[in-house]
């Protein structure tokens, strides 16, 4: 009769290191996680008023020193309207995703899970978010110019510029850690 020995290692304690990054991984999962809940009620909110509002305190265009609408200061049209909205949605949508994967990354690393496929698969997705929302605000400028007539002249600010930087960057972190989780599979096959 053959008896089957388990020489698999114990698991050794957390070091002091880890289990700060653990405890640190869940506050951060708490803030991205209210982050995306405040950027999904402010895109809801903003769409409610770009397609809905009818009074005279908000308003989208030039404005006077005084604050409030020059006088031949016309409401949009229902199809600028509808541009309006497409564009602060389609705004909307890459800061909301970015803090939904920030906030699963993060859980992820509460839990202990470091070097993973779905955190680098997580952190690819961060990055094209990162790309998309620097790209957006050019696309969505010609989409507010045919349909409103008016755009905003200084769509091309430092921070499309920063975006455009950090998505490759962060894309090579995501190789990074695609090469650690080998990395750590490779010493987990050794006896």
């Amino acid at each position: 009769m053959a008896s089957v020995v388990d020489i698999a290692p114990s698991r050794p304690a957390l070091s002091p290191s880890f289990r700060q990054i653990q405890g640190a991984s869940r506050v951060l999962e708490w803030v991205f996680t209210t982050h995306f809940v405040v950027f999904l009620m402010l895109a809801v909110c903003s769409s409610w008023v770009l397609l809905f509002y009818q009074g005279g305190v908000i308003t989208i265009g030039p404005i006077t020193n005084a604050g409030h609408p020059p006088p031949d200061f016309v409401l949009f049209r229902p199809d600028q309207k509808l541009a309006c909205v497409a564009c602060d949605i389609g705004r909307a949508i890459p800061p909301i995703c970015m803090f939904w994967c920030l906030r699963s990354l993060f859980r992820s690393y509460a839990r202990g899970q470091v070097f993973t496929p779905s955190n680098a698969s997580l952190i690819k997705v961060l990055a094209i978010c990162l790309l998309v929302d620097a790209a957006l605000p050019f696309f969505l400028r010609l989409v507010m110019g045919a349909a409103a007539g008016e755009t905003d002249e200084i769509w091309d600010h430092m921070a499309i510029i920063k975006g455009v930087f950090l998505g490759p960057v962060v894309a090579v972190i995501a190789l990074v850690m695609q090469a650690g989780h080998e990395i750590e599979q490779d010493r987990e096959g050794f006896v």
